[in-house]
């Protein structure tokens, strides 16, 4: 209800610029608000704030005739003192004098030119339900006098209610505050790492020993980006419904191994002990599931335990009984508080959510795997203590089979020793370039543009024996190409590169027709094995 109310609100833009009004105009526009008014000439203002009875004002401070602080002064009599008008000042005034006069003068908000338009929607929504809200409590208020005492108590749950909502509405502005915060944060902080080393590493000077420690910083740089983007893109597919779960059958310890394995080496470097403690014959348990999202899941909860863990252990364990499957992560870290409990599943959280947090991340790792685990028909529980350390546990119910579903092998036929052919679908030069160095050495290389090409090129090219396909290409994108191209030759391997990676690209990849798939960034290592693994 209060949506459809705050798209009907009217809203009236002063600015002496109309291109200033244009763009204000057109991001409401498009966020679907239907009441629009505006002015050029502030001498205006008051006939028409008397006949329109605006509910939110979109004033500028520097003007012709009348600046933004006349404005206010002409508008404050006919604003009932009951009455909540919020005013949100957009100007190039960055004078700190400016904004504490504006905000003393009646002004509910303040903002300086150039501003972000999507922070901009987000302060005019907030200051719109904070109108609704208290146009809705002067309501009740009224009723609680008409009604007297019969009615006190249900006025009274309104209100409380209504105060309920305000507080939601003003933590929604804190948590969106956090969320530009963070994202800034936490891409800006890799590529600061990434951009400031590569330049040291390209100096003449630069000792071995020093370019060693850049090109070790830089990796951790882009990974932590990697990690980054991935989070973001990860929670945006939860929260829009958008994630489908794709269950198979899962070898569970074989999951859990490789879990373990990638992640000793950070145990390792912080002097932790990494256990792994599993029933017997831990190999024979298989269960229905999503395989990516568990890795996903169980890899935030051990990224986590890392992070917070500064000294002492950390178990990863399975345990089975007749209900099921339970995965979970025990470390000797930090803990959590119990009042900081009920909103650590929340996005962008960790238990220290100001700036002076000590602990990088995105604070998406907990929400993720809740979103998830919700969609793979688990639960996850979390056991902790203020430094006493903490266990977080995943359960999957009735999810275990007995004998895991033979999938079907493809048999390729290469002769050994011969030399792949590879043709390189790729649009982007230096994304080539850096497949091609990879490559070319012992490998024929052959590139295409765009999915036509590609086509084209494997129908004139039979001796092509593999194909490095791009997804996102012009004219003809890559799962219509390879589509096209399993038309007439069944026999070459076509390999998925991406630099969507989102959950579920595999699946669709190797239903158009592809063999395997490999995500952007391409690790060198991980390239030539897969040519390999299709080359024997």
């Amino acid at each position: 209800m209060i949506d459809s109310t705050l798209k009907n609100a009217c809203i009236l833009i002063i600015d002496d610029k109309q291109e200033n009004i244009d763009i204000l105009e057109g991001l409401l526009i498009r966020q679907k608000y239907t009441n629009l008014k505006s002015i050029t000439d502030p001498r205006m203002v008051v006939d028409v704030f008397k006949g329109l009875n605006p509910d939110l004002l979109l004033l500028d401070l520097m003007m012709p005739h009348l600046n933004g602080f006349q404005v206010m002064e002409q508008l404050e009599p006919l604003i009932p003192d009951n009455d909540y008008l919020p005013i949100l000042i957009l100007t190039a005034d960055v004078n700190p004098e400016s904004k504490l006069k504006a905000l003393s003068g009646g002004a509910s908000d303040f903002l300086t030119k150039p501003f972000d338009l999507v922070e901009v929607d987000l302060r005019i929504k907030n200051l719109l339900k904070k109108r609704f809200l208290h146009q809705q409590l002067n309501n009740q208020n009224l009723l609680l006098d008409a009604m007297v005492k019969e009615r006190t108590a249900e006025l009274e749950n309104t209100i409380a209610e209504l105060k309920i909502a305000i507080y939601k509405a003003e933590a929604s502005d804190r948590l969106k505050t956090a969320f530009l915060n963070n994202i800034s944060h936490e891409i800006r902080t890799p590529l600061n790492g990434i951009l400031g080393f590569a330049n040291f590493v390209i100096q003449p000077d630069i000792t071995k020993e020093n370019k060693e420690e850049f090109l070790d910083i830089l990796n951790q740089s882009g990974e932590r980006l990697i990690n980054t983007v991935t989070d973001f893109m990860d929670i945006s597919l939860i929260v829009s419904g958008n994630l489908v779960a794709r269950p198979n059958p899962v070898d569970v310890f074989n999951l859990l191994t490789t879990i373990y394995h990638g992640f000793r080496g950070h145990c390792t470097k912080k002097n932790l002990e990494f256990n792994i403690q599993v029933p017997h014959n831990p190999e024979k348990v298989f269960i229905k599931t999503d395989e990516e999202m568990l890795q996903k899941c169980i890899s935030h909860l051990v990224g986590n335990a890392i992070k917070f863990t500064s000294k002492g252990s950390i178990t990863l364990g399975l345990e089975i009984n007749e209900d099921g499957v339970s995965i979970f992560v025990k470390d000797t870290g930090i803990g959590i508080s119990e009042g900081a409990k009920a909103g650590i599943f929340d996005s962008f959280m960790q238990e220290n959510g100001t700036n002076t947090r000590g602990y990088e991340g995105s604070g998406l790792g907990l929400a993720i795997t809740k979103g998830m685990m919700d969609l793979l028909g688990g639960n996850i529980q979390l056991e902790s203590a203020k430094n006493l350390g903490t266990t977080v546990i995943l359960t999957l119910p009735n999810k275990i089979i007995t004998t895991p579903k033979i999938q079907k092998s493809t048999t390729l036929n290469f002769m050994k020793n011969k030399i792949p052919y590879i043709l390189i679908v790729e649009d982007d030069h230096y994304s080539y370039t850096y497949l091609d160095i990879i490559l070319n050495k012992d490998n024929k290389i052959l590139r295409a543009v765009n999915g036509k090409e590609a086509v084209e090129l494997c129908r004139i090219n039979p001796g092509i024996t593999h194909i490095l396909m791009d997804i996102k290409l012009p004219e003809m994108d890559g799962y219509e190409a390879t589509k096209q191209i399993r038309q007439f030759n069944n026999d070459v391997v076509i390999i998925a590169q991406t630099a969507y990676g989102l959950s579920g690209d595999r699946e669709k990849a190797i239903a158009a027709g592809c063999n395997d798939y490999i995500s952007k960034p391409i690790k060198k290592d991980e390239l030539v094995k897969l040519i390999q693994k299709y080359s024997q």
